[in-house]
């Protein structure tokens, strides 16, 4: 028994140190760690999660459009246009998704050109869900 034991653990042992590993950078691109030490980007096809698409029909859910929240340039149709300035994308290619609003804050998930993203509100500032807008670096 302890004989099999050992044979298994070493066959493990060397088929998961033979095999490439692949990761994600902290800016998101996909690399495989290879067994010789180098490494490469991954570029198989593969789906993005990261993708909508809309059906025919489809109706964006209602927002506030309280004059309050005008006067803070902070409604939807403002979000649409700092995503449009931001990444370069005309403003019909933006679609939202679904809204979750407060007057103080609010999150919105929206289909920008084909990709998938979500955003988020504090006050009268917009931005990408995970940037972190008070410790941004000078590029």
């Amino acid at each position: 028994m302890r004989k099999l034991f050992l044979l298994g653990l070493t066959l493990f042992s060397v088929c998961s140190f033979g095999q490439d590993i692949k990761a994600t950078t902290e800016d998101g691109k996909k690399v495989i760690l290879k067994s010789n030490k180098t490494w490469s980007y991954d570029e198989s096809k593969a789906e993005s999660k990261n993708t909508c698409a809309i059906e025919a029909g489809f109706k964006e859910p209602k927002y506030n459009t309280s004059s309050s929240w005008k006067r803070m340039g902070s409604t939807v149709d403002d979000l649409k246009k700092h995503i449009s300035v931001d990444m370069g994308v005309k403003q019909e290619k933006i679609i939202l998704l679904e809204v979750s609003e407060q007057l103080g804050n609010g999150v919105y998930i929206l289909c920008v050109d084909g990709q998938k993203m979500k955003w988020r509100r504090t006050g009268s500032v917009f931005r990408k869900d995970g940037e972190d807008v008070l410790n941004m670096k000078n590029e």
